[in-house]
Order: C-alpha cells, then structure tokens, then sequence
C-alpha cells in the first residue's frame, strides 16, 4: 500500500535549488580490491538500504510543495553495470564519474543509484549517486558506510562506532552532545526560527516567518566580504570532471605536521591551497592576496535524532589563503585560520541559508544563490571515514572518495577523505572553472614534500650525487 509523506523544510530547498549545470547529487565511489558479485550487492541492498524507508519512496510534485510517496523498488533500474575503455583505467574512472554527476537520476523512481564498474586495477569500483533531498551529505556518507563489514564475512550486528576523534574537522561531523547543544547562544532571532523550522517542519509553508529569517542569513552573507574573483567565478556548464589525488599516508601527515607544530588536517589545506596557488601561476594568473572562501557542511544533529536522513547540516565559512607563495608562511597562515575556526564554532555562526530558501519564491532563491556565489568559491568537506580497513559484500574497499554537490554558480567541490591509514584529495569541478582536476589534484604529493623536512634534507643530497656523477 502506497503511503505519503510531505518533504521536510530542508529537504524540499534541495529540490528548489537545483539546476540543470548543478544537479543536487552526493557522489560517491568506492575501489575495491576483488569482483564485487551483484547477487551479493542486491542481497545487501534489500536487508539493509531498503529498510530505511527513504530509499523506497519517489518524489511527487504539488502546487503546494512536494510528497514522498512509497512503492515498489526495482533493483535493476538501480544498479547499473558500466566497462571502462582501453587506456589509463583511472582517469577513464575520473571521466565516467563525471558524466554521472552531470546526467539527473529518474525522477519517476527513488532518487539513487549505483553503477558497478566490472574491471578496475584487478578488481572493481562501484559508484553511488544519491539526491539530497534523501540526506545531506553527512548522513548519506553513514549510510553507505552501514552497507559495509569489518571483515569479509558479513556482520550479524550493527558496526561498533569509531572511537570519537580529538581532531576538530571530524568533530564537525559528530552529533552535537547536549553540552554543546546547551552552549549554543540562540540570542539570535534567525536561529530560534531556524532551529524551530527544523524541529516542525510543517510550519516552514508561512512564507513570511521563512522570509523575515532568510534576510537575516542574507545579512550573514552580506557581512562577508566579497571573494576573490578567479578561474573559480563564473557561469558553470554543467558539464563535471572529476579527479583525487594518491593516498596520502596518515603517519607522514602526523609526523610532517608534528615537526611544524600544527596539525594533519590544517597541513592537508595548506598543500590544497598550495596545489591552488601552482594551478594559478601555470595559467598565468595573479596569485598575490589571493583568497578562497570555502563553505564547510557542519552537522548539526543531537546524538539522540532519531532519524539519521534528512537535512540537519549547517555551512560554516574558511578561507583558504592561496595567495601566499611561502609553503612554510601558508601552512602556519592556514594553521591560525583552522584554530579560528575551532573557536568560530557554534551553531550561531553557521549559515543556515539551505533551511530557508526552498519556502521562498524562485526569484529570491536564484538571487539568494548569485549572492552566495560571490562570497564563495567552493564546497570544502573533510570526511572521517573508518580507520580499518572495510569490506563491501567481501570485497576489501582501498579506496574512498565521496563529493557533496555546490549549489548556484559553485562550480567546485573539494573533497578530504580520511580512509584506513591514508588521506585522499578530491575535486569535483564544472569544466567552465576546470576542465582538467587532475592537474590540481596532480600537484597535492609536491605541495606535501615541500614540507617534508626529511625530502627536503634528501634533495641536496640527491643534487650532490648527480653533480658528482656528472663531473667524473
């Protein structure tokens, strides 16, 4: 028996806002090290996705908003198989993820969808494309997460959580405590409504409480200084390619991090903003003063949500300061920048723009969304996956990479995945900003040695012998 359900305030936004060069879509690619069986895949998909009852239901349109309407789910319109041509077998995975991140899911079915990539490096990838308007990217991420094992036998119980991390990026992903939750000043007007238009979201159809709170974002936004105007602003085509840099191992961001007294993660943005800046100058542009804002998802949940979907996420803005040429001066300027922003958080700060401009008219989302392509340049997201290794229907997963979709004129999403005993870099881009991500993700290794005290203290020693062979 079909059952309905009206879409909730943040998630509606997520239908409003999307547009044909920005399709509202979380990314997701898993590699694998064996064959993934697709038995074994559906097998998975039916005990312990079809269960969340989100992932069984469409979406129907109305003169009021939109329904969640529940039915049959085909497996096979949802899994899809692909081959990849002849050639580099990663860049040929880079493109096909690209065109799927620009090709819209059918909007007659649940909007997800998951292509199985046959043959890859001995083994297999499989894809994943889910609409936000299910989950943002934080639940989503769990999500897929829960369809794999700590072994390669499957789990009777649910996984155990990861202990909670010192690190405050994977904190950003962590439901709020009740601490924290008591701590947050609701002195503000906008986020009583805000946090109000989250907890009931049927009240988010009055139109002028949404209004009088979304001109107070705006006024957040309008605080913001305009962002730098670079190969990042302009029209996107909603044509995507997308690229990740080579595993990155923890234990030589930690020690790298150690010796300059920072962090892991401040020491990942600083080699990103590096990678910037490089990318900047082989295009023969201006690189001094140069900034990059960033908006960072921020999840503002309670550990005691009982539902894990939907949209309970903030945005929370960093700026990458890509102008400084100094990999030393940049990584301690992007230090200071991370510690401000550890201080910055506190659910008043984060913009809840998303919560508010899908109850309002088309001409003020679109206006909305101009405004927020000036003040920002890209989605940044850090995503703190599992420290073990995982498996997906006994295959061993390598690799991880997942986006979450830029919005308006964004043409960039940045990716930082923490999997297993590595870091990866990835860039989503609309080829109107970049038509090749790779040469950014390319520069990530040189960007990190350049930091490197002991590749540093090798280098002359490598010079010195090529010297000498050359003068015998």
């Amino acid at each position: 028996m079909s059952t309905l359900e009206r879409l909730g305030s943040m998630d509606m936004t997520w239908l409003q806002i999307e547009q044909d060069t920005n399709l509202m879509q979380v990314v997701g690619v898993l590699i694998l090290e064996t064959p993934l069986d697709r038995s074994a895949l559906e097998e998975r998909l039916r005990t312990r996705l079809l269960p969340m009852e989100r992932f069984g239901q469409h979406v129907l349109r109305d003169t009021v908003g939109a329904i969640w309407e529940s039915g049959q789910v085909n497996l096979d319109a949802h899994i899809a198989t692909a081959n990849l041509p002849p050639g580099d077998e990663k860049q040929a995975l880079e493109n096909l993820i690209g065109q799927l991140a620009a090709t819209p899911l059918d909007s007659g079915r649940p909007l997800w969808q998951l292509h199985v990539v046959n043959s890859y490096r001995g083994g297999s990838a499989l894809i994943a494309r889910v609409h936000q308007c299910i989950a943002d990217s934080i639940a989503l991420i769990q999500v897929l997460q829960s369809l794999t094992d700590a072994g390669p036998t499957a789990d009777t119980t649910p996984p155990p959580a990861e202990p909670s991390a010192a690190n405050f990026f994977d904190q950003l992903y962590a439901p709020l405590t009740q601490a924290v939750i008591d701590g947050i000043k609701l002195s503000g007007a906008v986020w009583a409504k805000y946090l109000s238009l989250l907890i009931f979201p049927q009240q988010v159809f009055d139109y002028a409480r949404a209004s009088t709170a979304l001109a107070l974002e705006i006024g957040k936004l309008l605080a913001l200084q305009d962002d730098n105007h670079t190969f990042l602003k302009g029209q996107p085509q909603g044509v995507k390619h997308a690229s990740w840099s080579a595993p990155l191992a923890t234990a030589t961001l930690a020690a790298i991090a150690r010796h300059h007294g920072t962090t892991p993660n401040a020491l990942v943005l600083a080699c990103i903003a590096g990678a910037l800046n490089a990318y900047l100058k082989r295009q023969n542009a201006p690189t001094a003063g140069i900034e990059l804002r960033t908006l960072m998802p921020v999840n503002l949940r309670s550990e005691d949500t009982p539902d894990l979907l939907g949209n309970r996420c903030g945005l929370m803005p960093i700026e990458l300061p890509v102008g400084i040429d100094d990999p030393k001066a940049r990584l301690d300027e992007t230090h200071r920048r991370v510690q401000a922003f550890r201080e910055a958080y506190d659910a008043q700060r984060a913009l809840g723009l998303f919560s508010l401009i899908g109850q309002t008219p088309r001409a003020v989302q679109l206006q909305s969304l101009k405004l927020l392509a000036t003040k920002t340049s890209a989605l940044l997201c850090h995503v703190p996956g599992a420290r073990q290794p995982r498996y997906l229907c006994g295959a061993k997963i390598v690799e991880e990479m997942f986006w979450s979709p830029p919005s308006g004129d964004m043409g960039l999403a940045i990716s930082v995945v923490s999997y297993a005993g590595h870091h990866q870099v990835g860039l989503l881009a609309d080829a109107a900003m970049v038509s090749d991500p790779a040469a950014i993700t390319g520069l990530i290794e040189a960007q990190l040695a350049a930091l490197d005290p002991q590749a540093q203290a090798q280098a002359p020693r490598k010079a010195s012998r090529r010297t000498s062979r050359k003068t015998t």
